[in-house]
């Protein structure tokens, strides 16, 4: 028997899914029954979780998700009674973080008549859940803490650089230059300008601001630049140089990333992971929560932890949609004068700064992840946390 929407339920019906849900059971609220059999069906006396009489319906299906990955073999090994049961509670205490809807009731269940509409649990959206899922995954990087940086000996070395230019690459180059002893910066440095296709730098630049500080949606984040007409600090070469102090004899510009490790004075770099959209777009909403619950200044890094660390699902990265393909042919044609009139040394060729057709094969039609992806990728988080060991990383290599 499945209970009609518009059917009133007993307040004991109603506790007794809670129950259901926090013993690993995967039954839907609109097929529930008390004698529903399976998972958690066992478990219908038991206590609700402590600080409020029923949580939302955004809490209630992220968890019935959570116990149908957990059916899917996605537990961990070790995986107890106690762990799921906690797991559970703090799902069902967890707040929706960000603008969105606050705590839905259930369908059928008894309300005060005000507020939001009851719903089915079955049909909150998948930014609904993401906005709980978000919360969960940002405590869990808190308690993390950020790994360790290692620092090699410092040595002298003859060539002093300063990177700029495309984030990925970058962060990346800085982090392995630090582990040898050679860290940025220094008198008379080389200003390395690290370019390529403008929409690459675009794409670049919006999801390590993701795992930074965090930012705008993908495509409100172009909207907001092509409206002005600008490119961002890190995408304009040219400004990034003039900003920076960097005179002609002391400047690269390197498009061809396979000759740019002797430009910082190494013979390799360590290749770069570009995250995949679901992973940024993860990442900029856990970045959100991380600055409520850490002062502003040790954001960073942990969300560099969480970059390292966080499992790949084989989405592909974000890309330029159509509709701003436009705008940013014009604005490299832009930079590329620019900085052929100032003459800088060019490793590569300027004209590797135009756009290039990106496959955005799996992708929305804003050129970033699907919220569905995503919340697949938090699920997968919240089910196994072998992310906060390392174990995923290990898995990948």
């Amino acid at each position: 028997m499945t209970a009609r929407p518009s059917a009133a339920r007993p307040a004991e019906s109603v506790h007794g899914w809670v129950a259901h849900l926090r013993a690993g059971g995967t039954t839907p609220w609109l097929a529930w029954t008390d004698a529903a059999t399976g998972p958690g069906t066992d478990a219908t006396t038991a206590p609700a979780p402590s600080g409020r009489a029923l949580p939302g319906a955004q809490q209630l299906e992220l968890l019935r998700r959570i116990n149908v990955a957990r059916q899917s073999g996605a537990q961990p090994r070790g995986d107890h009674d106690r762990e799921r049961t906690r797991l559970a509670d703090r799902v069902l205490a967890a707040p929706a973080a960000g603008r969105g809807k606050a705590d839905l009731p259930l369908v059928g269940a008894a309300t005060g008549g005000f507020g939001a509409q009851p719903v089915d649990p079955a049909t909150v959206s998948a930014h609904e859940l993401l906005r709980v899922a978000s919360t969960l995954l940002a405590d869990d990087l808190v308690a993390l803490g950020p790994d360790r940086v290692r620092r090699g000996v410092p040595r002298p070395w003859r060539h002093r650089f300063r990177l700029v230019g495309d984030p990925l690459v970058g962060a990346a180059a800085r982090e392995h230059l630090l582990g040898r002893g050679r860290p940025e910066g220094g008198p008379l440095a080389f200003v390395v300008a690290v370019g390529g296709p403008i929409d690459e730098l675009l794409a670049h630049t919006w999801t390590q601001r993701c795992f930074e500080h965090g930012s705008k949606p993908w495509a409100a984040w172009l909207r907001f630049w092509r409206e002005r007409d600008q490119l961002p600090a890190r995408v304009d070469l040219d400004d990034s140089i003039r900003r920076w102090g960097g005179r002609r004899p002391h400047v690269r510009v390197v498009t061809d990333l396979a000759q740019l490790p002797p430009h910082v004075g190494v013979r390799r770099l360590p290749e770069v992971r570009v995250p995949g959209a679901d992973q940024a777009e993860l990442a900029r909403r856990i970045a959100a929560v991380v600055g409520i619950r850490v002062p502003v200044g040790e954001r960073p890094a942990l969300m560099r932890t969480l970059q390292k660390r966080m499992p790949d699902s084989g989405v592909a990265p974000v890309v330029v949609p159509a509709a701003e393909q436009d705008w940013v042919a014009s604005s490299a044609a832009r930079m590329t004068r620019a900085l052929t009139r100032a003459g800088y040394p060019v490793v590569g060729d300027l004209a590797d700064l135009a756009p290039h057709a990106s496959d955005a094969t799996g992708l929305s039609g804003h050129g970033g992840a699907d919220d569905r992806q995503v919340l697949e990728l938090a699920i997968r988080m919240i089910v196994d946390p072998g992310w906060r060991t390392g174990r995923e990383r290990m898995v990948q290599r």
